[in-house]
């Protein structure tokens, strides 16, 4: 239920915010303000796009896994959508996630919020992806060409 009164409030808030704007600064300039916050919107996000895409080449080039760059690249792609989308709110929120020290913040009570929710989802570490218990071992293969002799016959002459 919040989600649906978000997604009505957003665009009601977004024409309400347009009419006061327009009526102080009139339609024409209200327009090209919208407009100038997404080509420079754009032109931002696509620099630091590519600074954290080259971050996770290098996190992949030393075998890590590039788990903040990812998070980076997602709440860049958000900024992405929020500048995409015509409106000064959806645009302050964008232009937020575009700082990298308040994005970094962000993501981190993000994923403290939700770490709790992950341990105890996998709060069974013996257990596999549908359930089953996991038994962990090694083994070693000794041979794998079959043994000479009569079919059927054990090898070292077992008779179990």
């Amino acid at each position: 239920m919040p989600f649906i009164l978000l997604l009505l409030a957003v665009p009601v808030g977004e024409v309400f915010i347009f009419l006061e704007v327009g009526s102080v600064i009139g339609t024409w300039p209200t327009i090209g303000l919208i407009v100038g916050t997404a080509v420079a919107g754009g032109m931002i996000l696509r620099w630091q796009g590519l600074q954290t895409l080259a971050r996770a080449r290098r996190q992949l080039a030393a075998n890590r896994l590039p788990v903040a760059e990812m998070a980076e690249g997602a709440a860049l792609a958000l900024a992405a959508v929020l500048l995409l989308t015509p409106g000064f709110f959806t645009d302050a929120l964008g232009t937020l996630l575009l700082f990298p020290p308040l994005r970094r913040s962000l993501l981190r009570r993000l994923i403290a919020r939700l770490a709790p929710q992950a341990r105890h989802a996998g709060a069974d570490d013996a257990s596999g992806a549908d359930g089953a218990r996991v038994i962990e071992g090694e083994y070693t293969v000794l041979d794998d060409a079959p043994e000479p002799g009569p079919p059927g016959a054990r090898p070292n002459g077992g008779n179990r």
